[in-house]
């Protein structure tokens, strides 16, 4: 019998030239991924919900998006709107994934590490940036972005804008948005009640407030301190709507959070009608600040000193039992509350990611004209030739 021979099809291998027209041709078609790398964390973060926005804001854009999980065993968070998590998610240990240069990783500030395991990667790497401390925590000493390759970087605040151009240059990219409060924490004109919210990344500073406030005002023994978690045994972080809820319905909120670089507690307090007592951060809230760089008025209570926030929530507490907490300062939070909305939020997150896409496919077309042109005059000297 004759022997069958097996031909044995190769494909041939893309010019450059091909390369970026097929490039092209994805952005155009919006062909191109955005992967949103996560970590795991056991309780309620505004970081964590950040990220599943922008998700959620991108794929309503028409765009292939998924999740990059840091576990195998990621759960979804149930305290996240379900419109916002349905999304694919993905473990990065088990990820299988084929990136192109039209194909936008997201990367948080606090994974480095992945910024530099995708280093090779041609895709556009872009850095979430939500505290300046968890960017410095995740990097030795003498290393920045730039050693990883990431030059664009997206944040939360013109302050972190200010202090990224301030200590690494202003040769990074970047663009700053504006967090968005959902709409659910404005404030409807509920009955306040003699309880306070009180929340901070610090448990044993949070125990500390406490039992101060008691040890200076025992008269007061019973106001309540709410940790905003579930009533269930034992307690669970709850959704964000019914953490809404629960905000309305007190007359103040104590926020203690050194490290944080926005701050959404007290934004959330201000158009929740809630009194913010808080201890300013090393790199202040903008939204607190006026033209001297001092707190603002009639936007709760601010102090630089620790041990200060107990006998601030006496004050409040005293003129919340005297019924002398006017409507300007309601009115006030309100208004600065607002400008912190998610519409607002989208369009700031439309643009950003839509210009990213428009920039590499502008690089694109500049590339291919000038690859073409090259192209054209060496077939004009060949021919003369």
């Amino acid at each position: 019998m004759a022997e069958e021979t097996k031909q044995v099809q190769m494909t041939p291998e893309l010019t450059q030239t091909e390369k970026i027209k097929n490039s092209i041709e994805q952005i155009k078609g919006k062909k191109s991924k955005f992967l949103f790398f996560i970590v795991s964390t056991p309780n309620p973060a505004a970081s964590i919900y950040e990220i599943y926005f922008h998700a959620t804001t991108v794929k309503n854009l028409g765009y292939d998006v998924k999740i990059l999980t840091d576990t195998a065993g990621y759960v979804i968070p149930d305290w996240i709107e379900k419109e916002l998590t349905d999304i694919p998610h993905e473990s990065m240990e088990q990820a299988k994934l084929t990136v192109r240069p039209e194909d936008v990783l997201v990367i948080p500030e606090i994974l480095s590490s992945v910024m530099e395991q995708t280093k090779e990667l041609p895709a556009i790497r872009v850095a979430l940036l939500q505290s300046i401390d968890y960017q410095i925590n995740a990097v030795m000493p003498g290393v920045e972005w730039k050693t990883f390759g990431v030059e664009k970087i997206i944040t939360t605040s013109q302050n972190l804008k200010d202090v990224v151009e301030e200590f690494f240059g202003k040769s990074y990219d970047v663009k700053v948005y504006t967090p968005g409060i959902p709409e659910y924490f404005k404030y409807n004109g509920e009955l306040k009640r003699p309880v306070i919210s009180i929340v901070g990344r610090n448990p044993n500073e949070i125990g500390k407030v406490v039992k101060l406030f008691y040890a200076k005002y025992p008269q007061y023994s019973w106001i309540t301190f709410d940790s905003m978690l579930t009533d269930s045994k034992p307690p669970q972080p709850m959704r964000r709507k019914d953490y809404a809820d629960r905000i309305k319905k007190n007359f103040a909120g104590v926020w203690v959070d050194r490290i944080a670089s926005l701050g959404t507690f007290p934004l959330e307090c201000m158009a929740a009608g809630t009194i913010p007592v808080a201890l300013v951060p090393d790199l202040p809230p903008e939204y607190i600040l006026n033209e001297e760089g001092e707190p603002k008025e009639n936007i709760g209570v601010w102090t630089n000193d620790f041990y200060a926030v107990p006998l601030l929530i006496g004050d409040v507490v005293t003129k919340f039992l005297d019924d002398s907490i006017g409507d300007e300062i309601i009115d006030t939070m309100a208004e600065v509350a607002s400008k912190y909305n998610q519409e607002d939020a989208k369009k700031d997150l439309v643009e950003i990611y839509q210009g990213l896409i428009d920039e590499r496919l502008d690089i694109f077309e500049k590339t291919l004209e000038k690859l073409e042109n090259k192209e054209e005059t060496i077939t004009e000297e060949v021919k003369q030739d």
